[in-house]
């Protein structure tokens, strides 16, 4: 009887020790999964093919042919933000993204603190001509805990808007949070939005940006604000000018 106890309880300990053995194999799976997600959140590259990065001066100068060879199809360049403020890295950067055959874009950064005029100014003289092929981008974002109103800032994007397409006669493209976009959507509402989000947007022909850093899967040893663009290549190209 002890006999067939002790065989019991050997057989017991040996399954014991063999389910925390699998258990602990799928817990290092899913840590390492999640790991691996971290450091590359890319989107299903077979639903959302189209990926593209978001650079400012931070980013430094960058490589685009090695970037283009990471499957890369879009850049959207930094070039203003203000009435005063000009990226350094904007001219090398757009000048070499040009012999990339990458698509570009620009983006000015839209303050509050500053008239619309006097912004669409600084873009116009510091950018030129280089705006790229893709729809001019208009960053927004709420970088202080005073918030202007839905209506104030409706009123002082249109005035912007309005000025440079006047210069250009070119698109734009809304870039923020999905907060702070819903407060200006009734602007120009028939232009695509690059939606700041760790969530899926429903909206097809707009651009999702899924991370604030991460890597290019086969990229860079660095961490991009990348984004895909939830549409058609045809859709996409049709922004392209």
């Amino acid at each position: 009887m002890r006999s067939r106890r002790v065989i019991y309880a050997d057989t017991y300990r040996h399954r014991w020790h063999r389910w925390l053995f699998i258990a602990g194999c799928i817990l290092v799976s899913l840590l390492l999964l999640g790991w691996w997600l971290q450091r590359n959140p890319r989107p299903d590259p077979a639903t959302y093919p189209i990926l593209g990065v978001r650079l400012d001066q931070t980013d430094g100068v960058q490589d685009f042919y090695r970037l283009r060879s990471s499957k890369v199809s879009f850049v959207y360049l930094k070039a203003t933000e203000g009435s005063s403020y000009f990226d350094d890295n904007f001219n090398t950067n757009f000048d070499q993204a040009a012999g990339s055959r990458l698509s570009i874009g620009v983006y000015h950064v839209f303050s509050f603190e500053t008239t619309p005029q006097a912004q669409a100014l600084q873009f116009e003289r510091k950018v030129g001509s280089n705006i790229g092929d893709l729809p001019i981008g208009i960053f927004l974002s709420y970088y202080s805990e005073r918030k202007p109103s839905a209506a104030w800032l409706t009123q002082h994007l249109n005035a912007f808007i309005m000025a440079i397409q006047q210069r250009y006669h070119r698109s734009v493209l809304l870039m923020g949070s999905p907060d702070i976009l819903a407060k200006v959507k009734t602007v120009v509402p028939q232009a695509p939005r690059w939606i700041v989000s760790n969530k899926r947007p429903a909206q097809s022909g707009n651009f999702w940006q899924y991370t604030n850093g991460a890597r290019i899967p086969n990229g860079p040893q660095a961490a991009y604000r990348a984004a895909v663009f939830l549409g058609k290549r045809s859709s996409f190209l049709r922004l392209a000018h």
